[in-house]
């Protein structure tokens, strides 16, 4: 089961409950762990969802060739062609 199938579930049923505790058929004492499992719930599709960021190496750019060959033109003392 991949990571959007498994938040799409665990959205699925934050709202299953959610309109559980809004349609009035449970007790009041028993909304307010039905709102901590919704919170919990959709907590842990966003804790599924998030990927890891991996820091990108930055590599120097080789330059071209025609760079080289100014730089060595340059170094030398010969005038540009």
């Amino acid at each position: 089961m991949n990571a959007q199938n498994l938040a799409s579930i665990l959205l699925y049923l934050a709202v299953l409950l959610h309109l559980l505790g809004m349609s009035g058929w449970v007790q009041a004492k028993l909304s307010q762990p039905i709102q901590l499992a919704t919170l919990a719930f959709m907590l842990t599709a966003l804790f599924v969802l998030r990927k890891k960021k991996r820091k990108a190496r930055r590599r120097t750019r080789k330059p071209p060739a025609e760079v080289a060959v100014m730089l060595e033109r340059a170094e030398e003392g010969e005038p540009g062609k």
